[in-house]
């Protein structure tokens, strides 16, 4: 086994300042900026047990299609590893579901890890782990007691 690389103070600094601007531009709802900065054009966003998703086209229409469903989006970071390839990051998501009476906010812990070498600026693979549950619930109460359908949402 090779020995572990040795990393910097400022290496995992940067890389701390790095995952903070990631979800701070991703609460933003700006995609294109989003994909732009943090991404490869060809980096497998794996969700929960989805199928992968490859590349901007890919993610980029799955998170216009979660957007449509939500009034606001904000991630509080609860911690952070940060290895030479890798970066772990536990953090809670908090969203409030578009056309929800109440405009109640659900919270969800999430485990992310970021595929990244510790100099770059772009992340190859995301490995996202969390119970979306409580957010298709909400979703679903919002939908029941507004009298929206995903079809109006869609323009279907």
């Amino acid at each position: 086994m090779p020995p572990p690389i040795e990393i910097s103070t400022e290496q995992i600094d940067a890389s701390r300042t790095w995952v903070y601007d990631f979800y701070k531009a991703f609460d933003s709802f700006n995609l294109d900026y989003w994909l732009e900065k943090f991404y490869k054009p060809d980096t497998i966003l794996n969700l929960c047990s989805n199928p992968p998703m490859i590349g901007f086209d890919q993610i980029r229409a799955h998170f216009e299609n979660q957007q449509l469903l939500l009034t606001s989006m904000k991630h509080d970071i609860k911690y952070i590893d940060v290895l030479s390839d890798r970066i772990y990051v536990q953090n809670e998501a908090n969203f409030i579901v578009k056309n929800d009476p109440e405009q109640k906010e659900i919270k969800m812990k999430a485990v992310c890890l970021f595929w990244k070498n510790i100099d770059g600026e772009k992340v190859s693979a995301i490995d996202v782990y969390f119970d979306p549950t409580p957010l298709a619930d909400r979703y679903s109460y919002s939908v029941s007691t507004s009298q929206l359908s995903l079809d109006s949402i869609f323009n279907r």
